[in-house]
């Protein structure tokens, strides 16, 4: 198999795959390719938001601490292989094609339809740190938890990040029903780190699991944290009297750094090589901040309330006017999202057409209006970008944001 081939067949399955539910299909899978991930110390990582980038914390620490480690993470703004990841490099091309081979072959043994692209890809990373024996591998759920594929692993630690409301079509439409999901990653007897300030409604299920399966609860002191410096690119804090610097900023940074630091105690990680890790992790599409014609840019993946509420709370530290470019996916709660994050941009110019699935921009256009905000369509995300970084100068700030997907497509115009 051809890498060609082994991409356009993990294409050929749909994202999501014939609804499940239980494990049972992949459970079969696995055990066909000789359950490589019972031979894994594994860090499992289930959330609504902030997932990647404790899995980037926790990786890059682990890498710093001269262990080898995987990590397998979604999306991807680059290329597929970026979601498979050893040591911080993905995964080549040629190994690529070879496990997707053998995992191909392993599906047609199992006697099942209707696998997704997140199943298949799962597979191939198991397989993939097997074979290169890392010391640790971090992975991420892709939805929930209780009944995402990545649940066959018996971790080492589990950690549960913010949650809070999305993929509500799956996972619920209460917060108590997502909690469910995402507490269906604890496993008997192993520790499960948990965001701190957690709604009450979302404590009161990951308490009763722990509880039942007598796991240690270990939630981050929050009062054992003390801010020395923040800014929009960069944040310094003391966290139990060791100091840590991060290029990710903003307050639920610090929170997902804490639930890394904590995890990478419980893996024995050296303070040295924690600090080290946390200060080298910066994820693409994460308020990221580039130049665009002499302009500031920030490219940001935020894509629900809950996201557009941390983002914004971290743009209210930076006094400059933001020209924003904006589109978002319809499966998501838009209209609150917009209305948290719209206040604080002097004007937008919403896009569509970057993925299939995704709001109008005339409708996104007409929205913002009626909230008050100056606001146009345009047909063409390239064009957008360079009216909004014209817009910003050298004074202001342009930023692109409401969706991992838009933040791809414009991280692949502005690298041209």
């Amino acid at each position: 198999m051809t890498y060609e081939q082994a991409f356009e067949y993990v294409g050929s399955f749909t994202k999501s795959g014939t609804p499940v539910k239980d494990l049972i299909r992949f459970v079969i899978l696995m055990r066909l390719l000789g359950n490589p991930q019972n031979e894994l110390k594994i860090v499992h990582v289930a959330g609504t938001n902030g997932k990647g980038s404790v899995c980037e914390y926790i990786s890059n620490a682990v890498k710093a601490d001269n262990k080898s480690v995987g990590k397998f993470t979604s999306p991807y703004i680059e290329c597929i292989e970026e979601r498979i990841q050893v040591n911080g490099k993905y995964i080549s091309r040629p190994a690529f094609a070879l496990l997707c081979e053998q995992v191909k072959n392993a599906v047609e043994q199992t006697g099942f339809d209707g696998f997704s692209q997140f199943e298949i890809l799962c597979a191939i990373a198991l397989l993939y740190f097997y074979k290169e024996q890392v010391n640790v591998a971090v992975i991420e759920t892709g939805i929930g938890g209780l009944l995402d594929c990545t649940n066959v692993v018996n971790p080492a630690v589990s950690v549960i990040t913010s949650v809070d409301f999305d993929h509500t079509d799956v996972l619920g439409d209460t917060l108590t029903e997502i909690a469910r999901h995402k507490a269906g990653i604890i496993k008997p007897s192993v520790p499960c780190i948990v965001y701190p300030g957690q709604a009450k409604e979302v404590m009161r299920v990951i308490d009763d699991k722990c509880r039942e399966y007598n796991c240690e609860e270990i939630i981050p002191d929050m009062s054992r944290v003390q801010m020395l410096h923040m800014d929009i690119t960069d944040v310094f804090f003391s966290y139990k009297g060791m100091n840590y610097h991060l290029v990710m900023s903003g307050e639920h940074q610090i929170k997902n750094a804490l639930c890394a630091i904590e995890a990478c105690r419980i893996l024995n990680i050296e303070y040295s090589s924690v600090f080290t890790g946390l200060e080298r992790s910066a994820l693409r599409a994460r308020m990221e901040e580039v130049s665009v014609n002499g302009a500031v840019c920030i490219i940001d993946g935020s894509h629900n309330p809950s996201a557009m509420r941390a983002a914004e709370k971290l743009l209210s530290c930076d006094k400059r006017k933001i020209h924003a470019v904006v589109g978002m996916m319809a499966n998501k709660d838009w209209q609150t999202a917009l209305k948290i994050i719209l206040p604080r941009f002097e004007d937008v110019i919403f896009v569509d057409g970057f993925m299939p699935g995704c709001v109008p921009a005339s409708q996104l256009t007409r929205f913002a209006i009626e909230q008050g905000v100056r606001a146009t369509a345009c047909g063409d995300l390239n064009s957008a970008i360079s009216q909004a970084t014209l817009k910003a100068g050298t004074k202001d700030i342009a930023m692109v944001t409401g969706s991992l997907y838009l933040a791809s497509a414009a991280e692949k115009i502005i690298s041209k």
